[in-house]
């Protein structure tokens, strides 16, 4: 089985899927130092599990979501049977425990794997790392754009310190990748060549371009309000005739770079609307419409794809360019490489970590452990009362 809750992260920056947890009316708990679990000499704080109990609550309330009789309002959903990534089922409050330690687990082989191969990360790597903990820690992740979210505020009432969030979560992060740079890049024990990755590259990653024309217009009102009409079919044949016009002179033979500026001559628009990318469909932002065209395409052509309808509809040009032409430029850039080689090789190294976890000496702190239960940080929402049922109450009155 696959690691469900993603250790791992080959960026720097840490995705906190718990960032939006409201812990309010939660009674806060000792900051104590007790272990949890430990390898050898070293030891983890109990705040560590904590941390990743949390994580795995978290992932485990995404399955249970999907259930039909899950109720937001009671915690009943932690003994329901889930479903998790990899088709498995399982008792919620049983997995968010394997999980959990699973996690802790991780935490210790990768130490111990970084002391094996000899790894030396930098002071100033971990400084790097450690002053981001620290900003995540007591501002939040979202304070450049004016959202002062502390972490510390959600982790505190739970009995996470700092250290052991900068521990789970930045330094994890920086020693994970120092462990897999070894392996997999020149020299390391399960060393890529570099056609390997131009050939993974080559059979993977897809060169695209596209432009999008609403079928709709937006007005607002008096009030501030923005409202979306949709076009009429005369207005909307119109725009939609003019792609497909543009999406047969690229298939006939005409450049790419040639359309786009009679597209966008014929209408007056100044600024390039055009998205290009170097990427992984699979790992693709983009629509699952939008996608599934680009995948069809042949090199060098294109095709029109409507997403959506009425007041909501958008028409696609899209274009698909021939990966190999990129591939030279591209790898040159040592940070798309790395790129490359992640996504060629991370789910391996994944299961390389946890197959890892399976022989690993380790002791474990139950009766510490145990006073920590998935439950406690349910926090139940409230229901509301709809719009309809207070006008039906309003009209009885």
């Amino acid at each position: 089985m696959k690691p469900n809750v993603k250790i791992g992260s080959f960026l720097m920056a840490v995705v906190m899927i718990f960032s939006v947890l409201i812990v309010s009316g939660c009674t806060p708990m000792s900051l104590n130092k007790e272990w949890s679990y430990k390898s050898g000499d070293k030891e983890l704080a109990i705040g560590v599990y904590i941390y990743s109990l949390n994580t795995a609550y978290q992932k485990a309330k995404s399955f249970a979501e999907k259930l039909d009789d899950y109720d937001e309002t009671k915690d009943s959903w932690l003994e329901m049977e889930i479903t998790d990534d990899d088709g498995k089922k399982e008792v919620a409050s049983k997995w968010i425990k394997d999980q959990a330690k699973l996690m802790c687990l991780s935490y210790l082989v990768l130490d111990e794997q970084i002391e094996k191969e000899k790894i030396d990360i930098s002071k100033d790597t971990i400084a790097s790392a450690d002053e981001q903990a620290e900003t995540y820690w007591n501002v939040g992740q979202y304070a450049d754009y004016g959202y002062v979210m502390p972490m510390k505020n959600d982790l505190e009432p739970y009995g996470i310190s700092l250290e052991s969030f900068r521990y789970c979560s930045t330094e994890y992060s920086v020693k994970y990748q120092a462990l897999f740079d070894k392996l997999y890049k020149e020299g390391g024990s399960k060393e890529v060549s570099n056609e390997e990755i131009t050939k993974y590259f080559n059979d993977n990653y897809t060169d695209y371009s596209y432009f999008s024309v609403n079928l709709y217009t937006s007005s607002t009102d008096e009030a501030g309000q923005s409202k979306n009409v949709a076009m009429s079919d005369k207005e909307a044949k119109k725009v939609t005739d003019e792609i497909d016009g543009y999406v047969k002179d690229v298939n006939g033979g005409k450049s790419y770079d040639d359309v786009l500026k009679a597209y966008m001559d014929a209408n007056k628009i100044e600024s390039d609307p055009s998205t290009s990318n170097i990427e992984n469909l699979e790992n693709s932002s983009l629509g699952d419409e939008v996608k599934e065209a680009i995948k069809k395409l042949d090199n060098k052509k294109a095709a029109a794809v409507k997403v959506g309808s009425g007041e909501n509809a958008v028409y696609y040009f899209v274009y698909k360019r021939n990966i190999k032409d990129a591939a030279k430029d591209y790898l040159a850039d040592e940070n798309n490489s790395a790129n490359v080689l992640s996504s060629m090789k991370g789910e391996e190294f994944a299961d390389y970590i946890e197959e890892l976890t399976k022989s690993l000496d380790y002791e474990e702190n139950s009766s510490v452990i145990n006073q920590y239960e998935p439950k406690m940080f349910f926090v139940p929402v409230e229901p509301t009362t709809s719009a309809e049922e207070s006008s039906d109450s309003s009209a009885k009155e």
